[in-house]
């Protein structure tokens, strides 16, 4: 299927939590940090890009780029897709894999499966679905993205998921890996809470390598009913580009129809 490379989206810049990618979640290892560390562990994945802008405030990125042997590229502070597009013509990838730095539970383990289906079904677009918000990485075609690139504002790619996720406009695979449903869970990190509840888990998790730990056994330790705000709260409006908000039950049915128009694979 060609070369695949990681490209991790990540700035230093956080209103709610400013500095997040920089903070430690484990004695040894920032947020950053420990997302890269868990993509090393995908054999699939050729390469690894810490994708950032060349803004002055995340010069901190290049050392930790360095200290951790990934390479980087610094591009258009908010044209998140002109970074990913800048990294697959200098790596002269078929794959990019999207990892965004404030998925600090992304799960590591069901990328190889991720890759394999895009590539034996010449998908566009991959990911994992019924899982927390934050766990699933973004498998995307480089020639699919391309065209995405030509059709959209670049300057709202941070969006990029509702542009890729288009089964309309591309051919598009979802793997359920669970079966229930945890979508309305979040592992992300957006707030010092969302930090506070993601050292709490790595607190509860018996294992002293704390990169190790895969989203089953996160649903383990939250299914004990020992985790804090765990539950995306569903009254919360949910942001879209140009400063649009739309209800969480709004955005929840948009993404089941998603689902529910694209190729879907089960694993359990």
């Amino acid at each position: 299927m060609g070369s695949v490379v990681a490209c991790i989206i990540a700035r230093t810049v956080s209103k709610r939590l400013p500095g997040k990618v920089l903070k430690k979640v484990t004695d040894e290892l920032t947020m950053l940090e420990f997302i890269v560390e868990r993509i090393k562990k995908c054999e699939k994945v050729d390469e690894i890009y810490l994708c950032t802008s060349k803004e002055s405030v995340d010069d901190p990125l290049e050392h930790l780029a360095k200290l951790n042997g990934i390479k980087i590229y610094r591009g258009s502070a908010d044209k998140v897709i002109e970074r990913l597009l800048e990294v697959a013509k200098i790596s002269r990838a078929d794959y990019l894999i999207r990892v965004t730095g404030d998925n600090v539970f992304t799960s590591f383990e069901y990328l190889s499966t991720q890759i394999k289906i895009a590539g034996d079904n010449n998908h566009d677009y991959v990911r994992v679905t019924g899982v927390p918000l934050g766990s699933t990485a973004e498998v995307m075609k480089v020639k699919a993205l391309q065209k995405c690139a030509t059709e959209i504002d670049q300057s709202v790619s941070e969006y990029l998921m509702l542009f890729m996720f288009d089964p309309g406009k591309y051919n598009c695979g979802v793997i359920t890996v669970l079966r229930k449903n945890y979508s309305h869970y979040t592992l992300t990190v957006d707030t010092p809470r969302d930090f506070e509840r993601t050292l709490q888990i790595l607190r509860l998790f018996k294992d002293e390598n704390k990169v190790n730990i895969q989203l089953k056994e996160i649903l383990h330790i939250i299914d004990d009913g020992c985790i804090q705000y765990i539950n995306f709260d569903q009254t919360n409006m949910v942001k879209l580009p140009y400063d649009k908000f739309v209800s969480y039950k709004e955005f929840q049915n948009d993404m089941s129809h998603r689902v529910k128009r694209s190729k879907q694979y089960i694993l359990y």
